[in-house]
C-alpha cells in the first residue's frame, strides 16, 4: 500500500500534522475600497454553535500556544451576536487526540476556549449594546465578563458597573458596583 505523500514527505509525520491542522482556518486576504488589507478567519466549533468569523487586519497564529491573535479593526460574529475591538486573543484547549486515539479527527484537535478582546469594546446582541475596554469571553461556560467602565444599553434603559456579566444562553444580564437608568413601558 502506498503511503499518501504531502510537500513531499510522508502523510503523518509532524510537519503534515501542523498543515491539516491549520485547514479549519481559512485565511484569505481581502482588498477594501480604499484599499486596505484585511485578514478573514473563519473557525468551526465542533458543538453545534456554528461557525465564528473573525476579521482583522493583522493576524498571528502561534500553534505551539493554541491562540491566534487579531490586531487592527476587529469583528467577531457568530449568529446575532457581533463583537468589535482593536485587539483579540482566541485560545483553544489542546486535543491532540479523539477518544479512540486517533489524529485524523481535525474539528477535535481545536475546541475553542476563551476569547479576550480590548481596547474600544462593543458588543452587540439584538438590541442591547455593551461598551467596556475589555471583555472575556468563557466558551464553556456561554458568558461574558465585560470590565473597564462597562455600559449597556437596551432600548432607552442603560446600566452601568465595575464589571458586567452576560449569561449569553439564559440572555441574563449580571451588574456589579452600578446604577441602572430603567424606563417603564
Amino acid at each position: 500500500m502506498k503511503s499518501i505523500r504531502t510537500f513531499g514527505r510522508p502523510y503523518g509525520n509532524k510537519f503534515s500534522i501542523i498543515i491539516i491542522a491549520c485547514i479549519p482556518i481559512l485565511l484569505f486576504a481581502v482588498t477594501t475600497a480604499r484599499g486596505e488589507e484585511i485578514s478573514a478567519t473563519h473557525f468551526i466549533t465542533k458543538d453545534q454553535d456554528g461557525a465564528i468569523s473573525i476579521t482583522s487586519k493583522k493576524m498571528t497564529l502561534k500553534n505551539q500556544e493554541n491562540t491566534i491573535f487579531f490586531e487592527g479593526d476587529v469583528i467577531v460574529e457568530r449568529d446575532s451576536i457581533r463583537l468589535k475591538a482593536n485587539k483579540v486573543e482566541v485560545v483553544f484547549n489542546s486535543i491532540t487526540q479523539d477518544e479512540q486515539g486517533q489524529m485524523d479527527n481535525i474539528e477535535k484537535k481545536r475546541d475553542l476556549s476563551v476569547i479576550t478582546a480590548t481596547e474600544n469594546v462593543e458588543f452587540t446582541q439584538g438590541e442591547r449594546t455593551i461598551l467596556s475596554d475589555k471583555v472575556v469571553y468563557f466558551k464553556n461556560d456561554e458568558k461574558m465578563v465585560f470590565t473597564g467602565s462597562p455600559n449597556v444599553r437596551e432600548g432607552r434603559d442603560e446600566l452601568k458597573g465595575k464589571k458586567i456579566t452576560v449569561y449569553i444562553k439564559e440572555d441574563r444580564v449580571v451588574v456589579e458596583g452600578g446604577e441602572a437608568i430603567i424606563h417603564p413601558r
